[in-house]
């Protein structure tokens, strides 16, 4: 079997490999920001829908720079460049301040210490030459947050074997890590990450590190999204032709459960292996089609070490989860899908449909989206609607530790499955100004929080659904800013958040004021 996975792989790079010239390698950020930017200035151009995009396709920071006129070095400074430039022949290398300061306030909150974020780090990117580029991020965080992101947070914790039961320990921060406790009542965490790129020839670029990736045209993905913790992986992509592009992706993903048995300080995790792929088709510039399949192995848990199954990783089409090939082993689960993306020259269109099998069952999810630019014939005025739905058991499997996740977060949407969305984003660009109103409303069964949580859960598929009623929450967020730079995205900030339930006689409401500091380069998913 390793035999066929080696030939099929040289082979898969020697056809790659075959004869181009350099290109421009950097990667352009994550962050929501940068990912709107980049869906309208493409314009008439379906560039990518996975994420991050790259500046071959789209030169975005020279696109939205700060072209207004200073008349001092200092405020040229402040507004137009990163904290440090180092800058020759050979390259360049950028640093900036990755923070969040805020401080909020709840309106029930009777325990006297208030919501805080308290994050200092470092992000660093650079290039060498026209063909290398790299990127590194460290931060240390503590925070206190909202009730129900609390419940949240410590309900996804770890795990450690108590011989006839699990414990469930600290906490997990979607986007973050797990954490410890800080102080009484909030969490202490931090995490480095880092990414290099090597664009080893002008259609293929080879990407090695533990950075995060999304998949699709919208705010949500039902494929693949950056809502989890950071992995390592290895990632090839191949611009075949104007029409054809694929892309391969392997990570080694975490459940975490502590074995038991261990020589080391701290009890290592069990491990799954992540294989994907993405296979691209353009039959007109304004219109791509992309087929993906990605899935998880399980290579071993508390009691037993699992064989590898060759097949999974073999970097061809549909080869990836348990929809095309044999599972006799149990070991492998995962998802198949399409994405379609429609540009139009001031708005998009975006849709996801996705098959996952539960046992003898076969389910399916679905997103229909848009956005529209300059709405209304404002200009810089964003409108996007989008709708996500995800049935019982999709990402799930009766073993638990193979549902579709990653350091028990779920590799998807973050709500889990179980449920409908609908998320409703208006924005409003004034110079350096911004106003943006997002709101989410979900229809699904639920309670009070931890029964909410757990009726989206994609890993206790026995949840006993018979004292839950059908019910919505709604989210809404609203956010007043001042973006003083572009380049690393720091913005001086004031939100409202505000969270409401109704199931039956049971209706939690929540709000809370932020006033805060933060340089905006990653996502964070908490409206759940």
């Amino acid at each position: 079997m390793f035999g066929l996975v080696m030939k099929s792989s040289l082979i898969f790079i020697f056809l790659i490999v075959y004869s181009f010239s350099f290109a421009q390698n950097k990667f352009i950020l994550s962050n929501t920001f940068f990912k709107e930017k980049f869906i309208q200035l493409s314009k008439g151009n379906s560039l990518t829908t996975f994420f991050p995009a790259n500046e071959q396709q789209l030169n975005l920071n020279h696109l939205i720079r700060d072209s207004s006129k200073q008349y001092t070095d200092i405020s040229e400074y402040i507004f137009k460049h990163h904290i440090i430039e180092l800058k020759n022949n050979l390259g360049y290398i950028h640093i900036d301040p990755y923070v969040h300061f805020a401080k909020g306030r709840f309106d029930l909150d009777t325990t006297g210490f208030p919501m805080f974020r308290n994050t200092r780090g470092i992000f660093a990117e650079g290039e060498l030459g026209k063909n290398f580029s790299f990127d590194f991020v460290f931060t240390e965080n503590q925070a206190r947050f909202q009730p129900y992101e609390h419940t949240y947070f410590n309900e996804r914790g770890e795990l450690y074997d108590f011989g006839e039961h699990y414990s469930l320990q600290n906490a997990i921060i979607p986007g973050g890590t797990r954490t410890k406790p800080f102080k009484e009542v909030g969490y202490d965490y931090a995490y480095s990450t880092g990414s290099i790129r090597y664009t080893a020839i002008r259609k293929l670029s080879i990407e090695m590190g533990n950075n995060k990736h999304f998949i699709g045209s919208g705010y949500r993905s039902l494929l693949l999204s950056d809502n989890a913790f950071y992995a390592p992986n290895i990632k090839l992509d191949w611009k075949i032709n104007n029409k054809w592009n694929y892309t391969v992706l392997y990570e080694k993903n975490l459940n975490l459960y502590r074995k038991p048995l261990t020589y080391a300080v701290e009890s290592n995790y069990e491990t799954k292996i992540f294989a994907l792929s993405y296979l691209t088709f353009k039959p007109i510039q304004s219109l791509s089609i992309s087929l993906f399949a990605s899935g998880n192995q399980l290579q071993g848990d508390s009691i037993i070490k699992h064989p590898v199954v060759g097949s999974h990783l073999i970097p061809l089409p549909l080869l990836q989860n348990d929809l095309v090939i044999n599972n006799q082993s149990n070991t492998i689960n995962g998802i198949t899908g399409l994405n379609i993306d429609w540009a139009l020259k001031k708005a998009r269109i975006y849709s996801q449909l996705v098959i996952d099998k539960f046992e003898s069952k076969t389910l399916l999810a679905n997103q229909l989206g848009f956005y529209l630019f300059d709405a209304f014939t404002l200009k810089n005025v964003t409108v996007q609607l989008e709708w996500n739905q995800v049935p019982k058991d999709f990402y799930a499997a009766r073993n638990p530790k193979l549902s579709y996740s990653h350091f028990n977060l779920p590799a998807a949407h973050p709500k889990g499955n179980n449920f409908n969305e609908l998320f409703v984003k208006l924005g409003y660009e004034l110079g350096r100004w911004y106003l943006t109103s997002k709101t989410n409303f979900y229809f699904n069964h639920g309670g009070d929080l931890k029964q909410q949580y757990a009726s989206n859960s994609i890993y206790n598929t026995n949840y006993d659904y018979s004292q839950l009623t059908n019910g919505t929450t709604i989210l809404q967020d609203v956010e007043l800013g001042l973006r003083f730079n572009r380049t690393y995205n720091g913005n001086i900030y004031f939100k409202y958040q505000g969270r409401a339930s109704q199931y039956g006689d049971i209706h939690p409401t929540y709000k809370c004021i932020w006033f805060g500091f933060k340089t905006s380069l990653f996502n964070e998913y908490f409206d759940l």
